[in-house]
């Protein structure tokens, strides 16, 4: 029942397209459409290969052979998230009936796992279904190592352990959930150090998973510098509000939260007081599962050891600034939830003793329908990128990162006199390096597009002392040089951008457009056939085409015409630019047939 409730909440999300991280890293990644791009999954090119900073190998296992089933198709991704959830949704059921025993709180805990508004933005973007993957794993991992009870044979063992390795994989949103296995020793009659001694033949296992995940993505160059330089303590409290508020009220739902006070406001205050006071029923309750933990014990020790990592109190820097610019993410409370829902099911269990089942019935009602209606309206919001930023902006109107993407949201569309003002205002809320750098690199596009290039050379300089990494910056300082007329220094301006396969095409498209200004067009043709490997557009091949006639190539030339002509054939420009190489090469008949065509194209409309 908790695996349909789940997929039919979700249906809606069938008919969303590639959002969010979803554009880059998937839709326009071309290198996921080749398998043989699954060697640099534990390579130190893996970001550049992935475009994704996150390190989640069985992630782009999983959606690459998704993509390639579906031929990547957004619903059909997004079908993998749905089925994702559901299981999720049914593991967190069995987990439930494995703490608090059989009968109908077992089942509130599934129903409030798989409904809660909250899921919504981790089902939104296909690239977010690691999360689910590896939310799913962890809880398999668990309910196993709670039902074996050390009991379990030596292929048990392996295989509880194997399982947590595969969820690591997937995504590091459990990589303190070795914690949670070790604290579970202390949370049954007669536990403590004698019981965690006796587990020790689970825990090991368990830890050389842990051990091996973290090698893992050490090969693949995903390394953290140590340090305190971005964590803030004081804002813990603010924090807590803030998710609290997630749980509690998920009406302020937003994919990005300001911080602005180390204290909570009076929502999240309210928030956390009412937590606190279900939590507090929960562990009255005395319903237990067939090995005795205490289930709200064990459920709220799930939900605080997953969300450790997100309050950023572990010194790890650049886990550390991403939470400083993004504050709080209701994708961080996926697997968290798993644990409030077991607390929630306990606490429910305990009014039942206390309340006609009649009264709790029509109430857990009334609340699912409440969920059903919550998640529907997040799921509609997502289908427009400015809804969901406008939205954000107007909850937390001083968080940087809402402003930033609002104002990047419009200048993508064309609309620099509407996105400065925003990314201003992103600039003077105290952004993180990678926001700021960020920001400033989009005010310098719009100044571009507004015809200030020095205004924007300047800008974009700013950007890159900010962060010499930024390398969609780099591709705009470069079209800043190439606008003043410096030639030379923006070709290498545009390499620099090229380098890093994240920024896609678009740096060695310019990279090639440059080196036919400057007269180069067999180092042109080599910059057009780069940027093909990475996106095959009709731009593209029609650069390659004017390249290789400049260099003579007229072979090549015509090769790249045909391809730009086959991938879009409606266009007459590109059957003209195609007859001139048929021309060039003495092909009269062809020649005649394509002007022949782009005659008729022109004649019935065609651009």
């Amino acid at each position: 029942m908790t695996a349909l409730a789940a997929g039919a909440a979700y249906l809606p999300l069938l008919a969303l397209p590639f959002v969010f991280d979803d554009v880059l890293s998937l839709r326009d990644n071309p290198m996921l459409r080749d398998f043989s791009s699954l060697a640099y999954l534990f390579h130190p090119d893996y970001i550049k290969v992935f475009r994704n900073e996150s390190f989640e190998p069985l992630t782009y296992l999983a959606l690459m052979t998704a993509g390639k089933l579906f031929a990547w198709q957004a619903w059909g991704l997004h079908l993998v998230s749905l089925l994702a959830h559901a299981a999720c949704s049914w593991t967190v059921y069995r987990l439930a009936r494995s703490l608090l025993g059989p009968g109908w709180p077992p089942l509130a805990a599934g129903l409030f796992f798989a409904l809660h508004p909250v899921q919504g933005e981790s089902m939104t973007a296909a690239l977010f279904s690691g999360t689910l993957f590896s939310a799913l794993f962890f809880l398999w991992a668990l309910r196993r190592f709670i039902d074996g009870d050390g009991a379990d044979s030596r292929g048990g063992r392996l295989l509880t352990a194997g399982l947590f390795g595969i969820s690591l994989l997937f995504k590091e949103r459990a990589f303190s959930g070795l914690l949670l296995f070790c604290l579970l020793p202390f949370m049954k009659p007669g536990g403590g150090f004698k019981e965690l001694r006796r587990r020790l033949p689970e825990l090991l296992p368990l830890a050389l998973a842990w051990g091996a995940a973290l090698l893992s993505r050490l090969a693949a160059a995903r390394g953290s510098g140590l340090g305190p330089d971005f964590l803030d303590p004081s804002f813990l409290l603010a924090r807590l509000g803030a998710y609290a508020k997630m749980l509690v009220f998920p009406f302020w739902l937003s994919p990005v939260y300001q911080k602005t006070s180390p204290l909570p406001d009076a929502a999240g205050l309210a928030a956390l007081l009412l937590a606190a006071g279900v939590l507090y029923l929960a562990l009255g309750g005395r319903q237990r599962g067939e090995r005795g933990y205490a289930p709200a014990a064990a459920g709220a020790a799930l939900f605080a050891t997953l969300l450790l990592p997100y309050l950023n109190l572990l010194p790890v820097k650049d886990l550390a600034e991403y939470l400083n610019s993004v504050f709080v993410s209701g994708r961080y409370l996926y697997l968290p939830l798993a644990g409030a829902a077991v607390v929630f099911a306990a606490a429910a269990a305990r009014l039942g003793e206390k309340f006609p089942p009649a009264l709790l019935r029509a109430a857990g009602a009334l609340l699912l329908a409440l969920y059903l209606f919550l998640a529907a309206g997040q799921q509609l919001l997502w289908r427009s990128e400015e809804a969901v930023w406008t939205r954000a902006v107007r909850l937390n109107p001083a968080s940087a990162w809402g402003n930033y993407m609002l104002g990047s949201y419009y200048l993508k569309e064309g609309r620099p006199a509407k996105a400065g003002p925003l990314l201003r205002r992103s600039l003077e809320l105290n952004p993180s390096r990678g926001v700021r750098s960020n920001a400033l690199g989009a005010l310098a596009a719009a100044a571009l597009m507004q015809g200030d290039a020095p205004g924007a050379e300047k800008t974009v300089l700013e950007a890159l002392s900010a962060w010499d990494q930024n390398y969609d910056a780099w591709n705009t300082y470069g079209a800043a040089l190439a606008a003043l007329g410096r030639k030379r220094e923006a070709a290498e301006a545009f390499e620099t951008a090229a380098s890093a396969a994240i920024t896609g095409d678009a740096p060695l498209l310019n990279l090639g457009r440059i080196r036919l200004e400057l007269g180069e067009p067999a180092a042109a043709a080599e910059a057009f056939e780069l940027a093909l490997a990475r996106a095959k557009t009709t731009a593209g091949l029609d650069l390659l085409c004017v390249a290789q006639a400049a260099a003579g190539r007229m072979d090549k030339a015509a090769a790249a015409c045909l391809a730009s002509v086959e991938l879009d054939p409606g266009r007459p420009d590109a059957l003209l630019r195609l007859a001139e190489v048929y021309k060039a090469l003495g092909m009269g008949e062809a020649e005649g047939l394509c002007r022949a065509e782009a005659a008729k194209l022109r004649a019935a409309g065609g651009y």
